[in-house]
């Protein structure tokens, strides 16, 4: 695009021409994963306009096709399943505009995890697929709260989703609970579970291939499983939860490594490659925003026609299970 900022005109006059300009890796996974080719590509692109153009609830949204591609390569082509996770993308960033909305780099709450290296790109494995390394327990929980670490994962995402490599290979996911204590996991309520789980299991539309955690203390083993119960049984199956950080390096290749554990990426180098990023598409993250879809049809989906659906958004988990005598 030759804008940094792109258009939100559900109708525009013209659109502009797509090109497929990775290598032939990607083009040869995007076809056997994906059953993308060019035709197939450029008709879905055509039904999705068009289909945009013509939506009654639709008022605003990017019809560029990166953005439309996010969905499309999400749900494999399926026209009718692509458009359903738009909608329902739209609707989700709207109806909790607090969580998915004004997500800028810098903002203060965002820019101390970034500081402390939480999230670290380590690069691309064979297969084409970005490994993302997590360390949850640097998230500083005595000056972030949960609503603030959700939206900088948000932010994060967001930030990915145009990569188009990442759109065809995916991610893969490491996460190190080392040094993560009690008010990590006893912080978040039952309703940010939910919604967290919702984002990243049903509405972002991102394809997480697997998920390889280390070191999860046995207090938050109660937290993890609940959280999990709210996702499919299909992102269940593809989370593996180690005793050491050890055992869960073992699951990629040594040169994906970070320095800490004995690998070539430092993570100090990387944060400042993801800061400068950051600020880089920081217009087009918060532009975002100048999207519109009329809600009220969608509210069902998170249950919002009930006004005590997230009554216990406020209450810690740690007090739910004090109240519910859990030990």
């Amino acid at each position: 695009m030759t804008s940094s900022v792109f258009n939100v005109e559900k109708s525009p006059p013209s659109y502009e021409p797509y090109q497929f300009k990775l290598s032939d890796k990607f083009r040869k996974l995007a076809l056997e994963e994906l059953r993308e080719d060019d035709d197939i590509r450029e008709q879905s692109l055509t039904q999705m306009r068009e289909w945009i153009a013509k939506h009654p609830y639709i008022r605003k949204c990017r019809t560029d096709a990166p953005f439309l591609l996010r969905f499309l390569r999400f749900r494999k082509f399926s026209v009718p399943q692509a458009q359903e996770a738009l909608e329902r993308y739209m609707a989700m960033r709207q109806t909790f505009p607090e969580w998915f909305q004004k997500l800028d780099p810098r903002d203060a709450p965002m820019r101390i995890p970034l500081r402390d290296e939480v999230f670290t790109v380590l690069g691309q494995d064979d297969a084409g697929r970005k490994v993302v390394f997590i360390r949850y327990g640097l998230f500083d929980v005595e000056r972030l709260t949960p609503m603030e670490m959700f939206r900088y994962t948000m932010m994060f995402i967001e930030l990915m989703l145009d990569d188009e490599e990442l759109q065809i290979g995916g991610f893969r996911v490491w996460v190190d609970y080392t040094e993560s204590v009690m008010k990590h996991y006893g912080m978040w309520g039952i309703g940010d579970l939910k919604l967290l789980m919702d984002a990243v299991n049903k509405t972002m539309p991102i394809r997480i291939r697997e998920i390889q955690g280390a070191k999860l203390p046995k207090f938050a083993v109660t937290i993890a499983n609940l959280l999990l119960s709210f996702g499919s049984a299909k992102f269940r199956e593809r989370i593996v939860c180690h005793a050491t950080v050890l055992e869960s390096k073992k699951h990629f290749d040594q040169s994906l490594w970070p320095k800490q554990y004995g690998g070539p990426h430092d993570t100090t180098e990387k944060a400042k490659n993801l800061k400068k990023l950051l600020e880089e598409k920081r217009d087009c993250i918060l532009a975002l925003d100048d999207m519109e879809i009329d809600i009220e049809l969608y509210k069902s989906f998170w249950g919002q026609s009930n006004q005590n659906s997230n009554s216990d958004i406020d209450i810690g988990i740690a007090g739910c299970f004090r109240k519910l005598n859990v030990d």
